[in-house]
């Protein structure tokens, strides 16, 4: 019998993961800063709330970093004033923003379970949610020397049998994910175009992470690629892809994926 997990994109790097009646959304809240990238618009905020499709569940919040492209804290604690959720993972409030600090304490006096990104590069810890649920949150850092210091932690998504790896910005260091990493049999490793373009991303792609897919994200309309990013990825596509490691481009255009592997 088959397992199926749907992935759907929301905007820039913002996933809905939907599978085992649970839905997940990692980076998916945001609509602010100075940047070529998709906001999630008011209505897909709208529908969230509600509980609209395709966000019937929506269950656990997961945040990378707190940057604009990514979390906007605010409209978090807008999110959870309509519709509480099961758990909250954020960035270290302590490292962040005021908003920050005060979607941690309202999110408390909401009741909403937290965790709070505090790992060091390298460390990893498991949570279970449930039956067949879980989620290890990796920490690491942000790639590029713009932003030494700020952390990026990726988050090890796993539903029933099926496993996928979500890494933000994560920087391209192989010896922060190996030993999370460590025996795992990754279903999709979600990664943004630098990460796949550079060596060393190429080097945590095929020796550590070796998923069955790559799925990439993060990605401007053409038109506003101001930084130039379909061009590396295309660039990059040519130089690494190769058979039995598909590679898939997650666009407004071409938003859903579905993984399925056979159980039992």
């Amino acid at each position: 019998m088959a397992e199926c997990i749907d992935v759907t994109l929301v905007a820039n790097a913002g996933i809905l993961v939907r599978g085992g009646g649970t839905g997940l959304l990692v980076d998916g809240i945001h609509d602010q800063g100075d940047h070529p990238f998709d906001r999630v618009d008011r209505d897909t905020l709208v529908r969230m709330r509600q509980g609209d499709a395709p966000f019937q569940q929506l269950e656990y919040l997961l945040f990378t970093h707190e940057h604009p492209d990514h979390f906007t804290p605010g409209l978090v604690m807008e999110h959870l004033r309509y519709r509480r959720t099961k758990g909250l993972f954020t960035p270290d409030p302590r490292c962040g923003s005021v908003e920050a600090v005060l979607l941690a304490r309202f999110a408390g006096e909401l009741g909403v379970p937290q965790w709070n990104g505090s790992l060091e590069p390298g460390q990893a810890k498991t949570y279970g949610l449930g039956e067949g649920l879980g989620v290890t949150v990796i920490g690491g850092v942000h790639m590029g020397k713009a932003f030494t210091g700020v952390r990026n932690d990726s988050f090890l998504v796993s539903v029933g049998s099926s496993n996928l790896l979500f890494t933000g910005d994560a920087d391209h260091v192989p010896e922060h994910f190996e030993k999370a990493l460590a025996g795992v049999s990754l279903d999709a490793a979600f990664v943004n175009p630098i990460f796949y373009h550079n060596p060393e991303g190429q080097r945590c792609i095929n020796e550590v992470f070796r998923p069955r897919e790559v799925v990439i994200c993060h990605l401007p309309d053409r038109e506003k690629d101001t930084y130039h990013l379909w061009f590396t990825l295309e660039r990059a596509l040519s130089r690494h892809a190769r058979p039995g490691m598909p590679v898939r481009v997650l666009t407004t255009d071409s938003p859903s994926l579905r993984f399925c592997t056979e159980r039992g």
